[in-house]
């Protein structure tokens, strides 16, 4: 069979969100755009993974989407974590590529490069057609596994050295009708006044009875994140829910992707009855559908000209050449133990501003394979971090940029860049990029930065401003500086716990 040959401005290879972004800033700016895709529908997580829930920064391209989504009804609009319809999510993102002027391909596998003096020539990949063969001036990375760069012989890292090198714990979300909300959310409020077991929800402890019943096999997770889908009433609603976990995982072993999804299945189905039978709300509720994407935390992280740290999330680091803005905490889904759950915190020898330190007292649970010393260090709720372009510029080749949760950063930083609004941010950097490197004539590495950030900001994206909305009022919050289950800062005030969540 003949190869289909493409021949294209900017080839972006992956339709998540990030993937979106950037496909639509390079088309709007006149580059002749491929967008290709291994699923049916655009989004990534946000919408085949059912993570309805839009965490991060709500900036530039993502604003664009969410008020688009809004103006149609599909939008539940809340100060944090506003969250999409799923279904008309794909929707939207298709008619804003098209719109723009980019091409998609769907079911379409990239499977190999070609590359010539530190350049790609062309991708190759496979789909319904057979063998195609696409090439470009400039190629952007939203795989997610940084398939490209990998192909392309950019170094990367994978997992953990704390956990020898395990991935995040992953997820696969589904979706439930007949949700009373009311009823759940007057229950947590009753928990929350009564508890005394230190855990972080009533889930947990629902979880333990049900196992201590035999209702359940094992303990799962510790919580579940609930988002509710626009236009269904609260006493009779939609609902996506993210909480089965899969742990130990190897993130790039196709045979190891089949046991978590495998083991999911088994868990979601134990899940809806335990649903139904402990958790007040739910007593009606009904399974209507299984994510077609699992939720992958992390994977491949390539190296970069720079590498975001671990501590440059912590202690709110700024970059002339920021280029996305996170206000978030640490997000790092334990690798090993589901009873924990997360991991807010790093640590450092000595403890440094603005960070939230205070000296190592966190347990061999949270730490199976080493213990660190030091000091625990968790992200200042009244500060943010920013991402640098040079974390979007892979080392040894010149015309290919990375955009969402493989660009170049630290495990523990990935929390900076794989949530859904950074990724559309990281997205839209690189478009912008690419577009800017085309114009001059110059390779995105040899592209200043700041210069990216500059046109960013002209075009409206407020890089140059703290964060506003939900956290501008965090930051007027006051008090002492607690930990809290699921190890969160907290603001210990007279009249009680506050969070910023």
């Amino acid at each position: 069979m003949t190869a289909k040959k493409y021949n294209v401005d900017v080839l972006v290879v992956g339709g998540g969100v990030a993937g979106v972004a950037a496909a639509v800033t390079t088309a709007r700016a006149g580059l002749k755009t491929l967008l290709i895709d291994s699923q049916g529908t655009l989004g990534g997580l946000a919408t085949n993974g059912y993570v309805t829930g839009v965490a991060g920064m709500v900036e530039g391209f993502c604003k664009e989407f969410l008020d688009r989504l809004e103006a149609e009804g599909d939008l539940y609009r809340r100060p944090h974590l506003p969250a999409i319809d799923p279904e008309k999510g794909k929707f939207m993102l298709e008619r804003m590529v098209l719109e723009a002027g980019a091409a998609i391909l769907y079911w379409t596998y990239a499977i190999d490069v070609v590359t010539e003096d530190r350049l790609i020539k062309k991708v190759i990949c496979h789909s319904k057609s057979g063998r195609m063969e696409i090439s470009a001036k400039i190629y952007i990375d939203t795989t997610g596994d940084a398939d490209i760069a990998a192909y392309a012989g950019v170094p990367y890292e994978v997992g953990s050295p704390e956990f020898g090198g395990l991935n995040m714990s992953t997820t696969l979300a589904f979706r439930m009708a007949g949700v009373n909300l009311p009823d759940y959310w007057e229950a947590m409020q009753n928990w929350q006044k009564e508890q005394k077991t230190g855990y972080m929800s009533l889930f947990a402890d629902k979880m333990e009875e049900a196992v201590a019943n035999g209702d359940l096999p094992y303990f799962i997770f510790p919580t579940a994140l609930i988002y509710q889908i626009p236009r269904t009433p609260p006493e009779n609603a939609d609902i996506t829910v993210m909480t089965t976990h899969s742990f130990y995982t190897r993130n790039t072993d196709v045979e190891d992707l089949t046991r978590q999804a495998i083991e999911q299945h088994r868990q979601i189905a134990w899940v809806e009855k335990f649903l139904q039978k402990y958790i007040p709300g739910f007593e009606k509720s009904r399974l209507t559908g299984v994510a077609s994407l699992h939720g992958v935390r992390d994977s491949r992280r390539i190296v970069g000209e720079y590498v975001l740290k671990d501590e440059d999330v912590a202690c709110a680091k700024k970059f002339a050449d920021g280029i996305a803005k996170f206000p978030e905490f640490f997000d790092t889904h334990h690798p090993t133990n589901p009873r924990i759950g997360f991991i807010r915190h790093i640590h450092l020898p000595e403890p440094k501003e603005p960070a939230v330190c205070r000296p190592a007292q966190c347990s061999s649970a949270m730490h199976p394979f080493v213990k660190p010393g030091g000091f625990e260090a968790r992200v200042n709720p009244r500060e943010y971090c920013e991402i640098p372009y040079r974390s979007l510029v892979p080392l040894k080749i010149d015309n290919l940029l990375v955009a969402g949760r493989c660009v170049s950063a630290e495990f523990h930083a990935l929390a900076a860049v794989r949530v859904i609004a950074t990724g559309m941010s990281t997205g839209e950097a690189a478009g912008t990029a690419a577009a800017l490197s085309l114009q001059k004539g110059v390779t995105p590495r040899a592209l200043d930065g700041r210069l990216v950030r500059q046109t960013l900001i002209d075009k409206g994206v407020p890089l140059d401003k703290a964060p506003d909305g939900h956290w501008a009022n965090v930051r007027e919050l006051h008090g002492e500086f607690v930990v809290i289950p699921g190890d969160f800062v907290a603001f210990k005030t007279p009249e009680g716990i506050k969070t910023h969540m």
